[in-house]
């Protein structure tokens, strides 16, 4: 494709080149003006010379007879005529004899002539002025006008190379670094000199790559999803049907039901998990939060009682909202999961209605530089209080990042607060299903 003529220069040059364009023209427009103010008033200043000589000459014209008609000399620069009737018209010059009464201005032969014909009561009066030498210096003005002109703009080039340097350097520079970040040569094989260009055209490639990744990643998830179907129904078969079995002791039938659960909740997480990275929310239906708190704590409690978490739930048995079920495990599931690795030993306390529900723990809290950081995605922030035993702890840093990104999608909103209102330590998780004014 042809790049326009105006894409084929750099931004660099493209500001020096508008700069100095600028600048040319304002500074060549008050040169014209000045130019020709300068020569319009050298016009009214011979004018008025003329005038003067005329009235000087009319004075002595008005005394018949002290006048000779043809030539007078009134000075190095006038020159007058005096006709009666004809007498006299042989000596005009050819260039005056046609010439009615009123100024002119002319150039016979190269000269610059203003002339003024006028009738008086002892014949026809006309006075030649000669502004050769006056016009010469017009011109001369005008050509150091325009050699100002040209040291203007010369000297305006100059600096605004100097200029587009500061004004646009950081830009140029960026340009090229975020080009050689970019993974492959642009496809055409040649590069444009317009950054604006390598700009989209790295975008491109950057988009492009993007495209491949997320197509990749949701390939693969969907090849995970088909691949543990199967392995998983026959661990939940098997489950199941060593729990029919009559002979169980207690502690093997409940096993063998925590094995059912657990294969139910990976196959629920996958499909939450696919439907999450498409974009997508499932759908909603009525939902009792106080089960489902207690089944995302359930799947936990082997691991909180290791690490000395108790968890209180308060919630009303009547609290239930419309809500995605499946979400709202994983987002409870994953602010438990935060409260096991990084408050305990402590005590977790879950409440609330079906507006929206709390988690609130008496642990260490969250350093104030480390809070506005806690949904960031592989962030490595720790507990106040706790960060070398928490340095040692197996992390991803993506628990409440998964749990915001579903909140996002499915229209909630998750915040937290370290220490809360009125304690000198702790967090509250504060997850809102619905908007305040909702009823």
């Amino acid at each position: 494709m042809t790049l326009p003529a105006w894409r084929r220069f750099t931004l660099t040059q493209r500001v020096v080149w508008a700069v100095t364009m600028t600048v040319a023209f304002l500074v060549g427009l008050q040169t014209v003006l000045a130019y020709f103010a300068m020569h319009v008033q050298e016009d009214d200043l011979t004018d008025e010379m003329l005038r003067r000589e005329v009235q000087q000459l009319i004075d002595l014209t008005v005394k018949p007879g002290l006048m000779p008609v043809g030539p007078l000399n009134a000075s190095s620069r006038v020159t007058a005529y005096l006709t009666r009737g004809g007498e006299g018209a042989a000596a005009l010059p050819d260039s005056l004899k046609s010439l009615v009464p009123g100024l002119y201005q002319m150039a016979p032969g190269g000269r610059v002539w203003h002339v003024a014909v006028v009738d008086t009561e002892d014949g026809r009066l006309s006075v030649v002025l000669d502004a050769t030498a006056s016009e010469a210096r017009v011109h001369r003005f005008g050509l150091t006008l325009l050699a100002l002109w040209g040291f203007c703009v010369a000297a305006t080039a100059f600096l605004a190379r100097g200029v587009a340097a500061i004004a646009v350097g950081p830009i140029v520079e960026a340009t090229r670094s975020i080009a050689r970040w970019a993974a492959q040569p642009p496809a055409s094989g040649a590069s444009s000199p317009d950054e604006a260009a390598i700009l989209m055209e790295t975008f491109n490639r950057f988009r492009d790559r993007v495209d491949e990744t997320v197509a990749r990643e949701r390939e693969f998830a969907a090849n995970l999803d088909h691949e543990i179907r199967t392995p998983l129904t026959a661990i939940r078969t098997d489950a199941e049907l060593i729990g029919l079995e009559a002979d169980l002791a207690p502690a093997e039938r409940q096993r063998a039901e925590r094995i059912m659960a657990a294969v139910d909740e990976i196959i629920a997480t996958t499909e939450s998990t696919l439907s999450s990275s498409a974009g997508r929310a499932t759908a909603a239906e009525a939902v009792d939060l106080r089960e489902c708190v207690r089944t995302a704590c359930d799947a936990l409690a082997d691991r909180a009682a290791a690490r000395e978490l108790r968890v209180a739930i308060e919630i009303g048995a009547d609290a239930s909202a419309v809500v995605d079920r499946q979400a709202l495990l994983t987002v409870c599931r994953n602010i438990v999961r935060n409260a096991i690795e990084h408050a305990a030993p402590a005590l977790l306390t879950i409440e609330g209605d079906r507006r929206s529900l709390s988690f609130r723990d008496d642990g260490p809290g969250i350093a104030a530089a480390a809070l506005p950081h806690v949904f960031e995605r592989y962030h490595q922030g720790h507990r106040a209080d706790d960060a070398a035993a928490s340095a040692a702890l197996p992390r991803r840093g993506l628990g409440l990042a998964i749990a915001r990104r579903m909140c996002d999608l499915q229209g909630w909103k998750l915040a937290v607060r370290s220490p809360p209102d009125g304690a000198a330590n702790g967090t509250v998780f504060t997850l809102e299903l619905a908007p305040p004014s909702a009823v």
